[in-house]
């Protein structure tokens, strides 16, 4: 091959790269513009003037409106809300873009899981600003790809769209919305416990019981600890209608757990057994939040605060006789 053809080719070569990379650069600007002014699925929607927010699928639905400035679930009889959850549901939603609609009028929205449709309606004054239907979740596959697609339609409107988005954290249970965390306190900040006929005191950075027969009694430190980190992270799932009586609740046979820091007390009551665990009340050194609630935990964090006196303590071995008398 001549020096001249050679040329020639790398001459060649060189436009035709120039060609494809310019051809690329005007295909991605183009897709880019196109994300740019899709529309979204909340669009012309102010996310700060939104004060309502309704779920429903099937026959499970819950409210959450916005009063005096702070969110509550309507269907737990206004207790708060989960603020940080709804405010990301409410934000990734914002974004999830639309594209283009894979059916439009004149369909059977039973093949896209319409007929069953979970309705999530946004509202701004007690007036519904966007609802949105959402149906079938379309499955994950080679062709397919992310398994979160789901079908949705806007109220009002024919055109179905698929879209890339897992409305999960849309839950239509209202117990899912409440604010589950009631209090923390570390175990190593508690000096001292009185849970029923049981008190634990630390002393010099040891746990004792306070009426331990040493001479006859073993103390057993693995289940004081677990008097100790009752109130360690402790959580609700859910909480009890205000209406009921203490009749209704058990709290006419409470059982009291106190624990104490240098400097502060928390107090918890517990009243019956529910299906899903036990009723408690927060008093002493707790927010003010907690007042004139009545929560259920689960029977897990229940039974730390009522481990009992026998479980606290295991009766010493006794030492072998001596001295008995062998044959002469």
């Amino acid at each position: 091959m001549t020096g001249k053809k050679l040329i020639g080719m790398v001459i060649v070569l060189v436009v035709l790269s120039g060609i494809v990379l310019m051809q690329n650069k005007r295909g991605k600007k183009h897709r880019t513009d196109m994300d740019k002014t899709a529309a979204t699925l909340l669009k012309g929607l102010d996310l700060n003037t939104v004060d309502g927010l309704a779920i429903a699928e099937g026959s499970n639905s819950v409210s959450l409106v916005k009063e005096d400035g702070k969110w509550v679930v309507k269907s737990r009889f206004n207790y708060p809300a989960n603020f940080n959850k709804l405010a990301d549901a409410l934000r990734a939603s914002s974004e999830v873009k639309m594209g283009s609609p894979v059916r439009s009028a004149n369909v059977d929205v039973s093949e896209f899981g319409l007929d069953k449709a979970k309705a999530i309606v946004l509202k701004t004054g007690g007036k519904e600003m966007v609802k949105l239907e959402v149906g079938a979740r379309r499955d994950a596959s080679s062709t397919a790809g992310w398994a979160n697609q789901h079908f949705v339609r806007k109220a009002g409107a024919d055109d179905i769209y698929l879209v890339d988005y897992d409305f999960r954290p849309f839950a239509e249970e209202a117990d899912d919305w409440i604010d589950t965390e009631l209090i923390n306190v570390p175990s190593s900040d508690i000096v001292s416990v009185k849970a029923g006929d049981v008190e634990l005191n630390s002393v010099s950075n040891t746990w004792t019981l306070a009426d331990l027969d040493e001479e006859t009694e073993e103390f057993q430190s693995s289940e004081a600890n677990k008097l100790r980190m009752a109130l360690q992270y402790l959580n609700c799932t859910t909480v009890a209608d205000p209406a009921r009586t203490d009749a209704d609740l058990g709290f006419t046979n409470a059982v009291v757990y106190t624990a104490s820091t240098t400097n502060m007390s928390y107090t918890v009551t517990l009243g019956g057994e529910t299906d899903n665990g036990r009723y408690i009340r927060l008093s002493g050194d707790v927010p003010e939040k907690f007042n004139g609630w009545t929560y259920v935990v689960s029977a897990y964090e229940a039974n730390d605060f009522l481990i009992t006196r026998d479980k606290l303590v295991k009766e010493k071995d006794k030492p072998s006789e001596e001295g008995e008398s062998g044959e002469e």
